[in-house]
């Protein structure tokens, strides 16, 4: 097979190398894959900032926003040839914390998860992979065409049900939502907070080019002026940061206080 790989925490390490195809363990998918997305966490362990190979190993194979067809699935794991899937990132720590205990292992206490494409477990930026059935989540076959963004997208609903987690100990009834910045993860939280029946505001930078008319698309509005006053003019209930940029965030939280925030 064909696999994209780096050195971790080593810049210029990237290049596409053949490795073994790979033999699916007990209760194992394999799968061709079909597609993958690229990240800002990419980014950085392509520039040798971040990740880690596995234990034993001095390479990495990236990717942990994937879409693949199942080729081979064992009896009774509820998957078949040719089913789209997706596969899960993060696996629980050994221990394990709390959190992991829990099967909430997106929250580990102790840092000792691992990550496909990561943290020390090969990615699916591959022409075949494998994964564990538990770990697999089947893609609508209508959603092919951005069946890769499935990684992104739970990541941005995770946000919203702490949101409404948090807000639903007293008695919440939000009515909008402002988010800030409308890059791939801020267009999904926008989608996300339409689906919910809010009312969505959408702030960027720029004012030209695709972002203004994708936000309109979902249903939303499109703000570029000033943090502060959008703020002041919006006076959402909810507000999603999606912009990483800390000036934006100490802006808003000095401009006003939402009912739910996720940063």
């Amino acid at each position: 097979m064909q696999a994209l790989t780096v050195a971790p925490q080593q810049r210029n390490s990237l290049r596409v190398e053949s490795l073994p195809d790979p033999e699916p363990g007990a209760g194992e998918l394999l799968v061709e894959g079909l597609m993958l997305g690229v990240c800002g966490t990419d980014r950085e362990i392509v520039g040798g900032e971040y990740g880690w190979a596995p234990v034993g190993g001095e390479r990495l194979v990236l990717g942990h926003e994937s879409l693949g067809r199942v080729r081979q699935a064992p009896a009774g794991s509820g998957f078949f040839a040719g089913d789209l899937v997706a596969g899960v990132v993060r696996r629980p720590d050994p221990v394990p914390c709390g959190a992991c205990a829990h099967g909430q292992f997106d929250m580990c206490r102790n840092g000792r998860y691992t990550e496909r494409g990561i943290k020390e477990r090969h990615g699916y930026g591959s022409t075949l992979w494998t994964v564990e059935a538990g770990y697999a989540v089947r893609v609508d076959p209508a959603l092919e065409h951005v069946g890769a963004l499935l990684e992104p997208t739970t990541v941005v609903a995770k946000a919203w049900d702490q949101v409404l987690d948090i807000g639903n100990r007293a008695w919440f009834a939000p009515r909008s939502v402002l988010v800030t910045g409308a890059g791939p993860v801020g267009l999904l939280a926008a989608l996300l907070g339409q689906q919910r029946g809010l009312e969505v505001h959408v702030l960027d930078r720029v004012t030209g080019g695709r972002k203004p008319e994708l936000v309109r698309r979902l249903g939303g509005t499109y703000h570029s002026d000033d943090v502060e006053s959008v703020l002041r003019a919006v006076r959402p209930d909810i507000v999603i940061e999606a912009t990483g940029a800390p000036r934006w965030r100490s802006a808003r939280c000095s401009a006003f206080r939402p009912t739910g925030c996720c940063a």
